[in-house]
């Protein structure tokens, strides 16, 4: 109830504090109630980039569920591709609104929880794609699908052409670029190593793709 009475109030009203006066007055609560959102109006936005991560997960859930015993997982780039176009897709009923979202969950106090939602998501998607690695590879790996997910996002927030055509066009070559890495694969690893964490290992990601 919360996400779809906040998000009704988001599309008008931004992330706000606002928003999520009118949210809360909605579901009949006292305003009082704001004391429990710390953030203010940015947890709008928050709860609903968590509530996606969660409907996507659902989804990858019931394709495994529904594949027949014994046959084989479709590829994993097929599945990354599919994964990453219907976690962007959720959030199209607020497109005009994500780029306003993007650089709120940018703030320095709210960039942990944010970073946290979208590691999950990362994790989840991974899971699902049936990885089971547990060497280098397992960060590599969640680091590569981060940076081409946000890449593919920002492209997306300035993409006006018909059903996204172009966003999922990017993405395919953005994925293509991945798979064709190679020869540089060993010190990419290593450089991967050493960045600390999934956000600069996406940008070290994002910075090779950009310029080959």
């Amino acid at each position: 109830m919360f996400r779809e009475s906040s998000g009704i109030n988001a599309e008008y009203g931004g992330w706000s504090e606002a928003a999520l006066k009118l949210g809360i007055a909605d579901l009949g609560l006292s305003e009082a109630c704001l004391s429990m959102f710390s953030l203010g109006g940015v947890e709008i936005a928050l709860h609903y980039d968590k509530t996606l991560n969660e409907e996507l997960e659902d989804m990858m859930a019931q394709q495994q569920d529904d594949r027949l015993p014994g046959s084989e997982p479709p590829p994993i780039a097929h599945f990354l591709k599919d994964a990453i176009k219907t976690r962007l897709q959720l959030q199209v009923p607020y497109f005009d609104r994500w780029a306003e979202a993007l650089s709120l969950v940018a703030s320095p106090k709210v960039v942990p929880r944010a970073a946290e939602q979208f590691a999950h998501l990362i994790d989840d998607i991974w899971f699902y794609a049936g990885d089971e690695s547990s060497d280098v590879t397992w960060y590599t790996r969640r680091a590569t699908v981060a940076a081409v997910y946000r890449m593919t996002e920002l492209f997306m927030i300035q993409d006006e052409s018909p059903d996204f055509t172009e966003t999922w066009a990017f993405l395919d070559r953005r994925l293509s670029e991945l798979e064709n890495m190679g020869e540089n694969r060993l010190d990419f690893e290593k450089e991967l190593e050493n960045a600390g964490d999934l956000a600069k290992a996406a940008f070290i990601i994002a910075r090779n793709m950009l310029s080959r």
